[in-house]
């Protein structure tokens, strides 16, 4: 899509240009014109803005949030008259990436999946079909024939059929460490006490007295019930591999599609700002964490980011290793600020679930590691760990009347989105990320009229 897909009035007969780059699955570029028209332009533009969307964005969907975050952005600059002096004169270029999610909302956020038949014509058919054609996009043929063969026109799987299920999904969806932590995958046995606790399996056969088991928000945590006699829903199996695949997509899709548009940019003069939601966080930080540009970027928004919280630790608890994206906290200027909220329920509820690993040590029966949103959980529904030092955590500044402390010693500024300020809840939920607070929160980032040491309010 050569050109600027849209033209953003900034007021006063400025504007900017809105370029949408395209990405396959496998990190490839996709939009070579548009990002050469985006090249060409690095030497008249002051800032570079980077979107990356999370979830469940397709192409409408992905412009609109795009649009409607700079409008807003844009707006709040023109209410609080916010200038961006520089060496010269403020001349914005924005840049959003497509990049394959789905075209489903993210599990679990819709609510529980009704156990039973699935309505033919409604959407719950749909996003059976896509959960189980992400399974398997890349597996081989042998695989993907098992898998569909088990689950093809099923809700519900014996024991031993869902033990099979899981070993073709470790085998094929995450048979190494996690990138974010360094956490082996779980083996069998701990995939099914996941699938368990995540959603509507496992459940009793017909002949059998009902358990007290269910889904997360009614049954909590706990031990699952003895396997005999029980039957696992597979689309619960098919929302935790989406899971995994969206999760080391968005990697791929940074590492290997964005890193080299990033270097471009930080070998020109333009400041480099980058704004990633949900797994869109991943995509900016896998590509930063993989270039090689020795100038850093000028700062990194991340909005209620779908990675560990250990992310970017120096030594993540029970490894011994840094976190996957420790090197960033290097490659940005100001401090990276990250949004996480109580009210984000696929970040709070699943993601630690999802995403759990093999028990550390052997300290803690493994039913109580099932539910370790210590080790396991999202930077964007819990904050980051691991910090020490590093990290400051503080409520959402009011626009207007207050500042984050952008110019301290803090590389990292965790803003808790989910208590009420000024009679309203900043982050409300995983995506509600464009708003007064977040718009804010990117201007005090950007903006170079901000004295150092600033604190928040």
């Amino acid at each position: 899509m050569a050109g600027p897909f849209q033209t953003i009035p900034l007021g006063d007969g400025a504007s900017a240009d809105l370029y949408l780059l395209r990405y396959g699955k496998d990190g490839l570029l996709r939009s070579p014109a548009a990002q050469d028209e985006v090249k060409e332009q690095l030497a008249e533009v002051s800032d570079v803005y980077f979107f990356a969307h999370g979830w469940n964005n397709v192409f409408a969907q992905a412009l609109d949030r795009y649009r409607n975050f700079a409008a807003g952005y844009i707006r709040q600059s023109a209410e609080f008259d916010i200038r961006h002096p520089g060496p010269g004169p403020y001349q914005p270029l924005l840049v959003g990436a497509l990049w394959p999610s789905t075209s489903f909302v993210m599990p679990w956020e819709q609510g529980p999946v009704i156990a039973g038949p699935i309505d033919p014509d409604g959407a719950a058919a749909t996003e059976q079909e896509e959960l189980l054609a992400l399974a398997t996009s890349e597996m081989d043929a042998a695989a993907d024939r098992a898998l569909v063969d088990a689950v093809d026109g099923r809700t519900a799987v014996d024991t031993a059929t869902a033990t099979e299920l899981a070993t073709i999904l470790l085998r094929n969806l995450r048979a190494t460490p996690d990138p974010d932590d360094g956490s082996a995958p779980p083996d069998v046995t701990g995939l099914l006490r996941i699938w368990a606790e995540l959603g509507g399996g496992p459940r009793p056969e017909p002949s059998v007295a009902p358990g007290q088991f269910g889904r997360v928000g009614s049954r909590g945590a706990g031990t699952p019930p003895d396997a005999a006699g029980l039957m696992y829903d597979p689309r619960d199996i098919l929302r935790i591999a989406s899971v995994w695949q969206m999760k080391a997509r968005a990697g791929v899709v940074g590492a290997t599609g964005v890193a080299p548009l990033l270097e471009s940019i930080l070998r020109s003069d333009a400041r480099l700002h980058l704004i990633g939601h949900s797994f869109g966080a991943r995509v900016v930080l896998s590509a930063l964490n993989a270039s090689a540009a020795e100038r850093p970027a000028h700062s990194m928004l991340l909005l209620q980011p779908a990675v560990n919280r250990w992310c970017l630790a120096p030594t993540v608890e029970g490894s011994g290793q840094p976190g996957g994206y420790h090197s960033v906290l290097g490659k940005v200027e100001r401090p990276i600020l990250t949004t996480f909220s109580s009210h984000d329920k696929p970040l709070t509820s699943v993601f630690h679930l999802a995403m759990r690993g093999r028990n550390l040590g052997e300290e803690q029966p493994e039913t109580a590691a099932v539910g370790d949103w210590y080790r396991y959980g999202a930077l964007g529904g819990y904050g980051p760990a691991g910090l020490d030092g590093q990290s400051t955590t503080c409520e959402a500044v009011t626009p207007g009347l207050g500042h984050y402390p952008v110019g301290g010693t803090a590389r990292v500024i965790a803003v808790q989105g989910g208590s009420k300020v000024d009679g309203e809840v900043p982050i409300p939920g995983h995506s509600g990320i464009s708003n007064r607070f977040t718009w804010w929160a990117l201007h005090d980032l950007t903006r170079s009229d901000l004295r150092a040491n600033t604190t928040g309010s």
